[in-house]
């Protein structure tokens, strides 16, 4: 469809790293795809995360934005930096210190990627134990489907899966609070769906904004949805204890 209207397209893949659609990996199918390295992310470099794309001109323009919007690093800039005239500059200007755009600084440290490339290494086991600590609690919680629902995989999908998400059905005789509250004070931790709809969030009240069809989906995740963790790390003792404490729930509503 990008094609079509002459679009690129960007591939936000923060949270499915190792999923594959078709037998394709997901951030392979657009122009460009972004990943995340945050601590809970399917590996980690403590913070930050990566841009990536098989096209060189998009690849000059993404490395532009991260070196503060540096012109582009086009063959001879290093041998003919002091002998070009670019808009209104002065002649000479030192080619390295043009900006072609309004850019950022978000250029790694050396030991973010030194994680990363161990992180790397260990990717593959890391995305075998999210599928089967995902399997292990759908497999628990099935029984209280009539409470709760959980997301399906397509047919031609393989997630790797970011975290077991659960959406507190309106006829269920507890409210996400309660069921929260339960977890929490049993150290089992819980994480919202992010900012749910953001025109509720206070950072965003007063942006000019257009509304296209109706939010309904959105506010019954932001209002009803949870999700405990899948981390790789889990072992076999703390799944068991998870899932106690989950059953334990349900036998005491």
């Amino acid at each position: 469809m990008w094609l079509k209207y002459n679009l690129w397209l960007i591939e936000d893949n923060c949270d499915a790293v190792g999923s594959k659609y078709q037998g394709k990996y997901t951030g392979t199918f657009g122009d460009i795809a972004t990943c995340s390295f945050y601590a809970s992310h399917h590996m980690t470099m403590g913070e930050g995360g990566a841009v990536l794309t098989s096209n060189g001109t998009l690849k000059k323009i993404i490395a532009s934005f991260r070196d503060w919007g540096r012109e582009f690093d086009e063959p001879g800039m290093q041998t003919d930096r002091f002998s070009s005239k670019v808009g209104e500059l002065p002649f000479g200007y030192d080619r390295r210190y043009i900006f072609s755009h309004i850019g950022y600084n978000l250029k790694i440290t050396d030991l973010q990627p030194a994680i990363g490339l161990a992180q790397l290494e260990k990717l593959p086991s890391f995305i075998e134990a999210r599928k089967k600590n995902f399997a292990a609690l759908k497999k628990a919680l099935e029984p209280y489907s009539g409470f709760l629902a959980f997301p399906r995989q397509e047919k031609e999908a393989d997630p790797c899966w970011f975290g077991f998400p659960m959406l507190v059905k309106q006829t269920a005789p507890f409210t996400r609070k309660e069921m929260v509250e339960f977890l929490e004070e049993r150290k089992v931790m819980t994480r919202m769906f992010l900012g749910g709809n953001l025109l509720k969030q206070p950072a965003y009240k007063d942006i000019q904004y257009r509304v296209f069809d109706s939010l309904s989906n959105t506010d019954s995740i932001m209002e009803h949805l949870l999700w405990i963790g899948v981390y790789p790390g889990i072992t076999k003792e703390k799944m068991r204890y998870m899932t106690g404490v989950l059953l334990g729930f349900f036998g005491a509503v």
